[in-house]
C-alpha cells in the first residue's frame, strides 16, 4: 500500500507575497478516485507539484511541513523511485514531452524508470492498445492537436504504472466522447489495478458515477475540504446543438476553402460568411482540424480557395495588416505573452487597441476586476496559474479588438465563476464593437447559453447546425 500525506504545508513562490498554503494538511486515501475542485489560482496545481515531489526543488519555497511517501520525506527519494510510486500529468501536455514521436516519448519516460527493454516494449504496446491509440505510435507530437497531445500525455503517465496518479486538468482540450472514455479508463485502473487517482478539474460533468471522493480547495487554506458526492451533477455534458435564429452579414468570407496537413485533407469545398456582432462555436472531435482551420484563417497555414475581408482577397493584404484584422487567442497561453508582467501585457494591448475609445482606462480597470486579475497585475505572466493565464490572455486580445477574433480553447482551466465572467466580457465586447468572434471549446457546460450559432467540423465538412442541418458548404 502506498500512502501519500501532506502535513502542515506552508508554501510560497515569493517572500513578498502571501503564502499559497498555510499549514495545510491533506491525505490521499489509498485506492480512491478523487476529484479536486477550487477557483482558478487557489493552488491546485501547486499542491499537485508538492505531492509529486517537484516543489520546492523546481520552484518556490516550503516554509513549513513536508510531504511524505510511505512515511519518508518525498524530497529525499530519488526521482526514478519516486515516479514509480507517484506520477503527475501537467496542465499543459506539451511541457511533458521531451521526444519527437509518441513511441519515443513513451520509451523515454519508461527508460527513466530504469525498466528493462522488454518490459518497456510490452508496456508501450499494452498502453496504446488499451487507450485505442495504436495508430498514433509513429506520429510526430508536434503535428497532434491539443486534445490528441493531452491523450498521449495521459498515456505516458498511465504507462508508468505508478501507484498514485495525479492529473491536473487532463481533459481541458479533449472532446466530450474522449473525455468520457478516458474517465472510464481511469476508473478501470482504480477498480482492477488498485490505483489511486486524484484529478483537478473545473468541470464536474461525468464524475457522478466515477469519483468516490470530492475535495475542494480554497485560497490560503489550512485544509482540503471533503464535500459530499451529492454535489456532483448527475447529467453529463450537454450535447444539444446551438440552432441560430439568424446570422448577420459578415466581413470575413471564405469560398471553396480547403485545408490539409501534409496529405491529410481536413476541410474541403467550404463556403461561409463569419457573422458580425455574434459569438460562434466551432465544434468537432479532436484531430478534425479546428485549430488548423484557425491557423489558415490567420494565414499561418496553407489553404486552397478564396479568403476575403470586405470583398478584398486576403492575399492582397500584407501579413502585418492581416494580423490586425484577424486575431487569435492561442490554445497555449504562454505562447501569447510578449512582456514579462501581467500589467505590462495589458498596457501593451491598450496601446495598440483598435478601439481605444471603447477600451478607456476605466473600462480596462473594470474588465480586470471582473476577471479577478487585480491582485496579480504585478506578477510574472508565466508564474500565474493556468486559469489566470487564460484570463489575462483573453483580456489582452479583447482589448486589441481586431475585427475578427478566433479563440482556441479560451476556457480551459477556468472555474465556473471565471467562465461566466469571461463569457460575459466576450459577449459585451462582441456586441458593443460588432466584432466577428468564433471560439473552439470542448466544454459545453456553462458555454452553450451564450453562443449564437454553432459550426461543426467533421468528415472534411463544415456544417452550420440548425433546423434541417443546413451545411455551410452547400
Amino acid at each position: 500500500m502506498t500512502v501519500l500525506n501532506a502535513q502542515q504545508l506552508t508554501f510560497s513562490y515569493d517572500d513578498q507575497k502571501p503564502a499559497v498554503f498555510e499549514k495545510l494538511d491533506f491525505k490521499i486515501e489509498n485506492g480512491t478516485f478523487g476529484l479536486l475542485t477550487g477557483a482558478s489560482g487557489c493552488g491546485k496545481s501547486t499542491l499537485f507539484k508538492l505531492l509529486a515531489g517537484l516543489y520546492p526543488q523546481y520552484g518556490g519555497q516550503l516554509l513549513s511541513g513536508q510531504v511524505t511517501l510511505n512515511d519518508q520525506n518525498i524530497a529525499e527519494i530519488v526521482p526514478f523511485a519516486r515516479a514509480r510510486k507517484v506520477a503527475m500529468l501537467f496542465q499543459n501536455p506539451s511541457r511533458q514531452f521531451a521526444m519527437r514521436t509518441v513511441q519515443e516519448q513513451l520509451q523515454f519516460a519508461l527508460e527513466n524508470l530504469q525498466l528493462n527493454p522488454l518490459e518497456i516494449k510490452q508496456r508501450i504496446t499494452a498502453t496504446l492498445v488499451e487507450l485505442g491509440l495504436e495508430n498514433f505510435r509513429s506520429r510526430n507530437l508536434s503535428t497532434l492537436s491539443g486534445g490528441e497531445q493531452q491523450r498521449i500525455a495521459l498515456a505516458t503517465v498511465l504507462a508508468m504504472d505508478s501507484d498514485i496518479i495525479l492529473l491536473d486538468e487532463p481533459f481541458a482540450n479533449v472532446d466530450p466522447a474522449g473525455r468520457q472514455q478516458l474517465l472510464l479508463d481511469l476508473k478501470r485502473l482504480q477498480q482492477y489495478h488498485q490505483k489511486t487517482i486524484l484529478i483537478a478539474d473545473h468541470d464536474p460533468s461525468g464524475y457522478a458515477k466515477i469519483a468516490d471522493r470530492l475535495y475542494h480547495l480554497e485560497p490560503h487554506a489550512h485544509q482540503v475540504e471533503e464535500l459530499s458526492l451529492t454535489k456532483l451533477p448527475l447529467k453529463n455534458i450537454s450535447m444539444t446543438a446551438v440552432k441560430p435564429k439568424s446570422l448577420n452579414l459578415g466581413k470575413l468570407t471564405w469560398h471553396q476553402l480547403e485545408v490539409a496537413v501534409n496529405s491529410r485533407k481536413l476541410l474541403a469545398n467550404s463556403d461561409f460568411d463569419l457573422p458580425i456582432g455574434q459569438l460562434g462555436l466551432l465544434s468537432g472531435a479532436n484531430g478534425t482540424g479546428k485549430s488548423t482551420l484557425f491557423a489558415a484563417l490567420c494565414r499561418q497555414h496553407p489553404y486552397q480557395g478564396t479568403l476575403t475581408f470586405q470583398k478584398k482577397d486576403a492575399e492582397k493584404f500584407k501579413l502585418k495588416k492581416w494580423a490586425k484584422i484577424v486575431g487569435i487567442v492561442f490554445q497555449n497561453s504562454a505562447d501569447q505573452f510578449i512582456t514579462l508582467k501581467a500589467a505590462s501585457e495589458i498596457s501593451l494591448s491598450a496601446k495598440f487597441s483598435q478601439h481605444p475609445e471603447y477600451w478607456t482606462a476605466i473600462k480596462v480597470k473594470q474588465a480586470i476586476a471582473s476577471l479577478n486579475l487585480t491582485n496579480v497585475l504585478d506578477q510574472v505572466c508565466y508564474q500565474l496559474s493556468g486559469g489566470q493565464q487564460k484570463k489575462l490572455q483573453l483580456l489582452s486580445m479583447l482589448i486589441m479588438s481586431p475585427s475578427t477574433l478566433l479563440l482556441d480553447e479560451p476556457f480551459a482551466g477556468l472555474d465556473a465563476d471565471s467562465l461566466a465572467a469571461a463569457l460575459a466580457l466576450i459577449k459585451e465586447t462582441v456586441q458593443s464593437l460588432q466584432l466577428s468572434v468564433l471560439l473552439i471549446s470542448h466544454q459545453r457546460l456553462g458555454v452553450i447559453g451564450s453562443i449564437d450559432y454553432e459550426l461543426r467540423l467533421e468528415q472534411q465538412r463544415l456544417t452550420l447546425l440548425g433546423k434541417g442541418g443546413v451545411t455551410a458548404s452547400d
